[in-house]
């Protein structure tokens, strides 16, 4: 087993790491760089390929899954079992993730990707106006990872709140003075300069030069969608050609945010591999984008070694005659190759960062790189890696086109998502292929040029995300986010990369497919080797000890903002409070939205409300599967300025189409949310400034934050659970849900979760109908009259007149028992709801969203309150409308029945058959009334009557529309009852004649929905399944922990632990002797307590780790101070 341990050792103040033993490290300290992530050792521990995918250096049996669709019996897995070992780490080690970069230098904490960080840049990097300028530190206050060993040493200084600008943001704030110019624009590019100088090394060895190849040919296509007018230019992907070759990708990439393309530093350089060395400065114009040398004294200053570093090739390379690794530099240019070496090693990758900056820049002419792809495979391939990998998934997707940039500075920090500044934006259809090793190529549509070579074994799994709607308005994106494993050797993927799908099954299939190959979190607490976590990195054998995962969910609701007046002194000024009254010309007053960044990406955005200074917007927006370490979170407001009308709802920005009323996004201000200073596992909604990039508070919001760990053990240690749960005549789950009062909602999920795992779902929501309709179970209904034989028996009843009375108050109670069916909150009713919205989500979008976005957008009034009528207004002619679009609308219903999934209507059948059995002899209309009860009161008329809700618009409709859809939902929702309308509101009576009209077409289409024949086998699973089954059924146990299955990507474990924890918070076992279970309660409650007391050591024990890296660092920051202090009290001594 390879893994990594999380110990409580010691550490100095200076934050040193305590040696690793089982891990060889490479070279000294960086000693030139302070407070950025350190190297890593040459050689890692040996993960072991779960996949079948051998690890560079590794050779792997070829695996011999049929290409495209394999079926499941087709799939064999073999492959190279890495060595065995652990790698303990102490309190002193420093992370990015759950797990830390292994084998770090001293003093070089890391930090996780996705924030702009300011450093210093001492020694060699700095005094040239081109290099890095001098920078203090500034960081944030963070809860650490899951080990505090693998802390992150925060430095002591002040505060910044711009930092919270976001890179994908259109305007994002200022993070430091930073004077940065575009590089100008050349006509081509020029070959190297030659320079008399003495070589300072020569090279023993000669080596073969390696040729450029020719540029790859552009095709322009047609897109299904609107897309970027550059179509005549491949999509800009933030991703590397082809993968890097790295010891330590998250500290690359931390490095190319931080340098933006600049760099100095004494090297090396070669031109030809059996020329001499040279040796002096070396230096990046970043003006001119050229790589220039200063020999000093030996020869002519600021030679042009190369003249133009746009759309260059860099690869580090190994050279026999150097003693550690060289850049290979492939100029865009005919002909031009170059090698260069720094003289201190641990400055390779900072050279390594700045240049992969302007690799990804276009050279002028938008020429493509002049190496061949062939080529620059051979370079930066391991063997065996690509060579006869199978093709398991082929597809036409859609790409997120960012556009090309003109910079390093916009490679790293321009927005990622929308940029209403850019026309360039767009979606581009592109082909994705995916093979058995984990290679996903991205080519251009007609598979002409690769586009990037994304290696998802170097990716830890919550890289592979869900992007929100609100974004891109795409319902089904999905992101691909440069989270790189610890064990990760190769950088690939810089920035976020957004594909769109075109249905729900297809996102579920590239999404299981894609986290199939990365890296997942799992650990073990070792109780045998003093209660040690490790990190579990061989997944082909299962470690001693409790082997567990932690799971990490984030919950927001931006609920409203009031902005203030700035006034000239600085301070925030509301509006009421200058004049007593809202001014005409007030400045506040604006189009304002806001955007939710999570580690510096935008992951959600609200609508946009219009002309207001106090926007309201409560949308809710949830992150699951986060890394362990703890996300910075924060909320950008922005207004948005221009003609809105043209805006048509922001979709201009989404599809890439061209600007109309030159709308803009400005940056108003940000607001932190400090994550690290509030508790876990609970709700936290409370009023926050709103700070600008000038550090003045320009207003307030209103949010409710929720973020929780969860401590998820194996899947196995729930299956005693399990069985106990799926046997559903013994009414266990209504008896859980009556013993955790207030949690029915998230009850109901949870068991639908559960249930929808194991295809069961369908089975328990109709042995809950029997029991709620019947009262199996339930005591209240025990009290209840029965009809039965009893009451037609001589001996039952004396008296015959009685015995009729009875029988008529019986009557009268089931029929007002059979009228109140399914109308209150109950385990059924949620769960059903909850079941009907996930399996109707589709069935709903072809049936409503065309209707109800048409009368969305209608500018007529359909009021027909006299009330509340406009003198000016027709009552008649609004009736018309109204009931016309009422029409159409129900017509839209009517006509669905075939498009009503089939398991609802089971299900809507069965409650049927058994209200008609239960309440048949006593309200005939019963057999109508139980399913619309279900169909129309909790689905249909809901949705109706909130679009937003249910996925059916992007926003809230207008107030006259909003007022059309609720008369609307009103009239069908009685329609349904099978009763009249106007008893309580006359002025609705003109209704009933289309109530009366559409009486029968309305039970003949609830005869049609309950008209699907008995169909005892299961339906098979949609054919595209089949490659992500096959694929789940390649995997280790270990590795498939926490994989979502088919359908609907439900993480059944997840659930189970859920339930424990709510169960375990209500009951613990501290209360059983207060509390009277019996029988399968009893079971449950003797599981839960057993399970959560594990899941409760594991997470005690990272408490413990975190709490013994926050006293370690507070030690070290102390002595810090204390040293700068003796600095000063020197320094001055010695110039008096």
């Amino acid at each position: 087993m390879d893994a990594r341990s999380f110990s409580q050792g010691s550490s100095s103040h200076s934050g040193a790491v305590s040696p690793l033993p089982d891990r060889l490290t490479q070279g000294p300290a960086l000693s030139t760089v302070s407070e950025l992530p350190s190297s890593r050792g040459a050689e890692r521990l040996s993960t072991g390929s779960y996949l079948g995918t051998p690890r560079q250096g590794g050779a792997g049996v070829q695996s011999t899954i049929r290409a495209v669709t394999p079926e499941i019996a087709d799939v064999t897995l073999s492959g190279l079992e890495g060595a065995a070992g652990t790698t303990p780490l102490s309190v002193g080690s420093v992370p990015t993730s759950p797990r830390s970069m292994p084998a770090a230098p001293a003093g070089l904490p890391t930090r996780r990707q996705g924030v702009v960080f300011h450093d210093t840049f001492p020694g060699s990097l700095a005094g040239a106006p081109s290099s890095p300028p001098l920078r203090p530190p500034s960081f944030r206050p963070r809860t650490h990872t899951m080990d505090g060993a693998l802390r992150q040493h925060l430095t002591p200084g002040i505060e910044a709140r711009h930092r919270v600008g976001s890179f994908s943001s259109a305007a994002s704030l200022s993070i430091a003075d930073d004077h940065h110019r575009s590089p100008n624009a050349q006509s081509q590019l020029d070959s190297y300069k030659s320079a008399d100088l003495q070589p300072s090394t020569a090279s023993s060895l000669p080596k073969d030069k390696k040729s450029s190849g020719a540029r790859s040919r552009l095709t322009k296509r047609p897109l299904s969608r609107p897309s970027s007018p550059l179509s005549s230019l491949p999509p800009s992907v933030d991703s590397l050609p082809l993968p890097i070759p790295t010891a330590d990708a998250n500290r690359v990439l931390l490095l190319m945010k931080n340098l933006c393309g600049r760099m100095r530093g004494e090297i090396e350089y070669q031109r030809d591999t059996d020329g001499p060395w040279y040796g002096g400065v070396g230096y990046i114009e970043e003006e001119k984008g050229s790589l220039m040398f200063d020999p000093g004294e030996s020869g002519p200053f600021h030679v042009t070694l190369v003249s133009d570093l746009r759309g260059c090739r860099v690869v580090p390379v190994e050279r026999p005659d150097r003693a550690y690794q060289c850049l290979e530099i492939i100029s865009a240019s005919p002909g031009g190759v170059l090698f260069i070496q720094p003289l201190v090693a641990e400055e390779l990758d900072l050279w390594l960062a700045a240049l992969l900056c302007w690799q990804q820049l276009r050279p002028a002419g938008a020429k493509l790189p002049v190496a061949r792809p062939a080529e620059m495979k051979r370079r930066v391939s391991s063997p065996g890696l690509r060579e006869q990998a199978a093709i398991i998934k082929v597809g036409k997707v859609m790409l997120w086109d960012k556009g090309t940039a003109t910079s390093p500075r916009a490679i790293v920090k321009r927005p990622s998502t929308r940029d209403l500044r850019s026309s360039q934006t767009g979606w581009r259809r592109v082909s994705c292929i995916l093979h058995d090793n984990g290679e996903l190529k991205i080519m251009t549509e007609n598979d002409v040029t690769v586009l990037s070579l994304i290696e998802l074994s170097q990716l830890a799994r919550p890289a592979i995300q869900q992007l929100d709607r609100s974004v891109l308005d795409e319902d089904f994106c999905l992101a691909i986010f440069p989270i790189y494993a610890s064990t990760s050797t190769q950088l690939s993927i810089f920035r976020p990369i957004y594909i769109s799908l075109e249905s729900r099954v297809l996102f579920e299939v590239w999404f299981v497919l894609l986290r199939a190959f990365t890296i997942p979190d799992v650990y073990t607490l070792d109780p045998t080797n003093g209660g040690r976590v490790y990190e579990v990195t061989d997944l082909q054998e299962e470690p001693a000890g409790e082997i567990f995962r932690v799971e990490k969910t984030v919950s927001l609701r931006v609920t409203e903002a009031k902005i203030r007046h700035r006034s000239p002194t600085g301070e925030g000024v509301s509006t009421a409070e200058r004049n007593g009254k809202a001014s005409e010309s007030d400045p506040t007053v604006g189009n304002y939205l806001a955007e939710v960044i999570l580690d510096g990406e935008v992951r959600a955005r609200t609508a946009t409300k219009m002309d207001t200074n106090n926007p309201f917007w409560r949308e809710d927006c949830e992150f699951l599967d986060l890394p362990a370490s703890l996300p910075y979170l924060s909320v950008l407001l922005k207004r948005v300025d221009g003609n809105m009308d043209s805006f048509s709802h922001q979709l201009q920005a989404t599809l890439g189409l061209a600007k109309t009323g030159n709308i803009t996004e400005v940056l108003c201000g940000s607001v932190d949310i400090p994550l690290h200073q509030l508790d876990r596992g609970k709700d936290h909604e409370q009023w926050l400034q709103i700070w600008d990039d000038r550090q003045q508070s320009v207003g307030s919001m209103l949010v409710k934050v929720h973020h929780e760990e969860l401590v998820v053990l194996l899947q196995e240690n729930y299956q005693p659970l399990a069985e106990l749960l799926h046997r559903f005549s013994s009414g266990l789950t209504a008896l859980i849900t009556e013993a955790l009062p207030g949690r029915l909602r998230r009850v109901a999920e949870i068991f639908v979760n559960i249930f929808q795992v194991s295809g069961t779902a369908g089975e328990w929501i109709m042995n809950m109908v029997e029991e709620e309709i019947d009262g199996i179970g339930n005591q209240a209904s025990l009290k209840k009259p029965r009809f039965s034989s009893r009451l037609r028996s001589s001996e039952s009843i004396e008296s015959i007149s009685d015995r009729e009375q009875i029988v008529r108050d019986l009557g009268k109670s089931l029929q007002g028992e059979a009228n109140l069916l399914f109308r209150g909150n109950s385990l059924l009713t949620q769960a059903l709801e909850f079941h009907m919205r996930r399996l109707g989500k589709d069935y709903l979008r072809e049936t409503l969203a065309s209707k109800i976005n048409e009368i969305s957008e209608l500018e007529t009034s359909c009021e027909v309150d006299p009330s509340k009528v406009h003198h000016s207004e027709d009552i008649q002619h609004n009736w018309k409308q109204l009931i016309q679009l009422t029409s159409e609308l129900w017509d839209c219903i009517a006509s669905s029945v075939d498009r009503l999934p089939p398991e609802l209507r089971h299900i809507l059948k069965y409650i049927r058959a058994v209200a008609e059995d239960r309440y048949g002899d006593f309200l005939r209309t019963v057999s109508y009334t139980s399913v619309s009860g279900f169909l129309f009161l909790r689905f249909l008329c809901p949705a109706i009557l909130n679009p937003k809700l249910f996925g059916l618009l992007r926003d809230h409709p207008r107030p006259t529309a909003q007022r059309t859809l609720t008369l609307i939902a009103k009239s069908l929702q009685a329609l349904a009852n099978l009763s009249t309308i106007g008893k309580k509101e006359t002025w609705m009576e003109p209704m009933n004649r289309f109530i009366n009209a559409q009486r029968q077409s309305f039970k003949d289409f609830l005869d049609a929905v309950c008209a699907i024949p008995a169909d005892r086998t299961k339906a098979p699973p949609p054919a595209s399944y089949s490659t992500p089954i096959a694929i789940l059924n390649r995997l280790s146990p270990l590795a498939r922990e926490g994989f979502p299955s088919l359908p609907y990507l439900v993480d059944h474990a997840r659930n189970y632990a859920l339930l424990v924890k709510l169960w375990a918070d209500a009951h613990p076992p501290s209360a059983g002797t207060s509390q009277v279970y019996e029988g399968d309660l009893l079971k449950f409650h003797t599981l839960c307590v057993d399970l959560h007391q594990r899941a409760m050591e594991c997470f005690t024990r990272i408490e413990s780790l975190r709490a013994a890296a926050a006293a370690a660092e507070v030690a070290s920051q102390a002595g810090g101070a204390a040293d700068d202090q003796l600095a000063d009290v020197m320094d001055r001594i010695s110039l008096g």
